[in-house]
């Protein structure tokens, strides 16, 4: 489940920060951000290289989240969250909080991450890569994050350092954008036999 958080925290930078290099940029994202309704895409997520999460990743405005892994489902409604385990045969049930970072608001990180980072020159001399460097006291466990954009401002890769060393590294592909997905995906009925824990 760490995993599973680590890897929605970065993703919630998706709109947020490609080729921010400046306060006009950065607004150009978020009013871009503000134009899209709903998206999904497939990703890899590496720790120090090794896959350790790939799967495909749902979202639609306001909150609503839908994350399909090999063994996990974890879906929002912006309410309710369902965490549903298929090899353990259990799901759990908790409420929506959007001031929990592991219960994830694009909009939260969109508008209220870049005040926390310093955005820095990139040491690539690449556009197609951005570097943050999380600000004291910003609550971001990470001492730099870097993300890669495409032509299309799409995010092709992120990467986020801890102090420890450790490198968390996310690849997208197959990106779809503003295609009508439906409510019914943002919800979920426990299938019969499985053991329910509802933490509500």
């Amino acid at each position: 489940m760490k995993n599973c958080i680590n890897f929605l925290l970065i993703t919630l930078f998706l709109f947020q920060t490609a080729r921010a290099q400046d306060g006009t940029l950065l607004k150009n994202l978020q009013d871009k951000f503000n134009s899209i309704k709903d998206f999904s895409a497939d990703f890899i997520q590496l720790n120090n290289g090794r896959v350790n999460l790939e799967g495909k990743l749902f979202f639609k405005k306001e909150n609503k989240l839908r994350l399909e892994l090999k063994n996990l489902i974890i879906v929002s409604d912006g309410k309710t969250n369902w965490n549903y385990n298929k090899k353990q045969k259990k799901v759990m049930i908790s409420n929506y909080d959007e001031n929990n970072s592991s219960v994830l608001s694009l909009k939260r990180l969109i508008f209220d991450y870049p005040a926390k980072c310093e955005i820095l020159k990139n040491p690539e001399d690449k556009n197609d890569v951005l570097a943050l460097k999380p600000k004291a006291g910003s609550g971001i466990n990470a001492d730099l994050i870097k993300i890669w954009v495409d032509k299309d401002y799409n995010v092709d890769k992120v990467s986020l350092i801890e102090s420890s060393g450790t490198v968390l590294e996310v690849k997208f592909s197959n990106y779809k954008i503003n295609t009508g997905i439906s409510n019914s995906e943002f919800s979920f009925t426990p299938p019969q036999g499985i053991k329910i824990i509802d933490l509500r």
